[in-house]
């Protein structure tokens, strides 16, 4: 549910800030103990409001890994489908945003942030409500970039539509700041009330959830 705590725990998976209590570990190792600057340039963030750069959509991009060449840049656009719209641009993938991507709509910002977050091919990648400006159709889309995308890595999808989740192998159900139950999207649907209420799930019909990715919603 909204407030549950989902984002806090996204921040601390990312070390924008450290527990109070307890620990937050990767791979047995307290994340504290672990280099900042190491761990930043393993782990991608996209979160819902995502800020971008009065510059062109290409450096908006590449920010990610400056090494990159513009043939990866489009390959992480395809991916976030973002491509499409940006060829249609006056001026391409050199097309200037205004100041956090004002000109852009809020669907097409989030794409270009994905696509950024895919270019880093970070370790784990934390998508935080990161479709929640996109239609169901864009969306779907999304969602097969993002398959051949998580293959490798460890993938964090926070969401409220079942939709959102569907590529995960196991879901985290939080509420009031706390895990309350864990498992395969199916498993909670048959036996979670709150599950089935906020995805809409009725249990009768079995989702389809890739076996290959390693990824937690």
């Amino acid at each position: 549910p909204s407030g549950s705590g989902k984002t806090s725990l996204a921040a601390l998976l990312a070390r924008l800030y450290d527990p109070s209590e307890g620990r937050v570990s990767i791979d047995g190792m307290d994340l504290r103990d672990a280099d900042i600057l190491s761990l930043r340039q393993q782990i991608a963030y996209v979160s819902d409001d995502n800020f971008l750069f009065s510059d062109s959509i290409a450096n908006n991009i590449s920010y990610a890994r400056a090494d990159a060449t513009r043939e990866e840049v489009e390959h992480a656009a395809r991916l976030a489908q973002a491509s499409e719209f940006i060829d249609a641009l006056p001026e391409g993938y050199e097309t200037v945003v205004g100041e956090r991507g004002l000109t852009l709509s809020g669907g097409q910002r989030q794409r270009v942030a994905i696509a950024r977050a895919l270019l880093a091919d970070p370790r784990i990648l934390i998508l935080d409500d990161a479709t929640s400006s996109l239609d169901a159709t864009t969306e779907q889309q999304i969602r097969e970039g993002l398959a051949e995308a998580m293959s490798g890595r460890t993938t964090f999808v926070i969401g409220h539509r079942l939709s959102t989740i569907s590529l995960a192998d196991e879901c985290l159900l939080m509420d009031e700041g706390r895990v309350i139950d864990r498992g395969s999207i199916e498993e909670l649907t048959q036996r979670s009330p709150l599950f089935r209420e906020l995805t809409g799930g009725s249990g009768e019909e079995p989702l389809f959830v890739p076996e290959d990715e390693e990824v937690l919603a």
